[in-house]
């Protein structure tokens, strides 16, 4: 049986709070893509950008990619750091290893807030529109350093013939 995943999110007092709970892969991506592309679109009011990771067990390099989409929106719009809380140690690896910490300020404890928190579905996106959510995730790992461009730039290179 494969853990369920979740995304709760909630906005109190200008700062998005985003929860990522269970497996986070690409197959299940699609309602935080849309959440992040929403708040890119409109000015949502986010004066900071808190993500909690600690219920999540699993990350693949699609939401992490997204993550590093979120904290580029930070930079864009001039807001501090996000901050992202994680306990799980093979999720921190992940992220240590991508170089999210250049992007975030990660602590490693849990975060003692209990919001109400709204769930977000998954959206029904075409084969296209997932490849592209692929895509842009994958950019955004490689706009982050040289070691993740090497890693990824072929994955990208062939997400961009694919689609086209």
């Amino acid at each position: 049986m494969t853990e369920q995943q979740q995304i709760l999110f909630a906005c109190i007092d200008n700062c998005c709070y985003f929860k990522l709970c269970g497996e986070l892969r690409y197959t299940n991506a699609t309602g935080m893509d849309d959440l992040v592309e929403r708040l890119f679109r409109q000015q949502s009011g986010c004066k900071q950008v808190v993500v909690d990771l600690n219920a999540a067990s699993f990350m693949d390099s699609t939401y992490v990619g997204l993550l590093a989409s979120l904290a580029r929106y930070c930079q864009q719009q001039q807001l501090p750091r996000p901050t992202l809380f994680s306990t799980h140690a093979e999720v921190n690896e992940l992220l240590f290893s991508l170089c999210l910490d250049q992007a975030f300020d990660i602590v490693q404890q849990a975060t003692g807030q209990d919001y109400a928190m709204t769930a977000i579905s998954g959206q029904n996106y075409s084969e296209q529109q997932q490849g592209q959510m692929i895509l842009r995730a994958h950019e955004a790992l490689i706009a982050l350093n040289d070691s993740n461009k090497s890693q990824f730039q072929p994955v990208v290179d062939i997400l961009k013939q694919q689609l086209s």
